[in-house]
């Protein structure tokens, strides 16, 4: 099977999202089933499309607050949840790679999970509202 797109992995595998819109805790061993192919081609997959775990934990990017937002967006609202996610994870990575010469993490983004929306920290720079 050829590999998905990587927007369409992404969504899957980070989100929870699959093509018919439903929403689901997903892992690696689900998307292996979901594309019939083995865990270690998904992982393949998912370096190549700089999506995988390790990269994703080297970007400053909040993540963890596209997936639950994933978990209750409107259907409709569904594809454009998935593009924003994408296109600023991208944007983010193509900084944090833009700054070094390997894809070597110098960084690892941790979310604090009881403030997933990092509303303290807007609140500390004066962005809130």
């Amino acid at each position: 099977m050829p590999a998905p797109k990587p927007i369409e992995l992404f969504a899957f595998y980070h989100l929870g999202l699959d093509a018919d819109g439903s929403y689901k805790f997903r892992n690696i061993n689900d998307c292996a089933r979901r594309w019939s192919v083995d865990n270690a081609t998904v992982q393949l997959w998912l370096q190549d499309a700089h999506i995988d775990p390790a990269t994703v934990k080297s970007v400053p990017y909040n993540l963890t607050r596209w997936h639950v937002d994933a978990q209750f967006v409107r259907p409709e609202q569904q594809e454009q949840l998935i593009r924003d996610a994408w296109h600023g994870y991208m944007a983010e990575l193509k900084r944090t790679l833009s700054g070094r010469q390997s894809r070597e993490p110098d960084f690892h983004f941790d979310i604090d999970y009881d403030d997933v929306w990092d509303d303290a920290a807007r609140k500390a720079q004066g962005d809130d509202e």
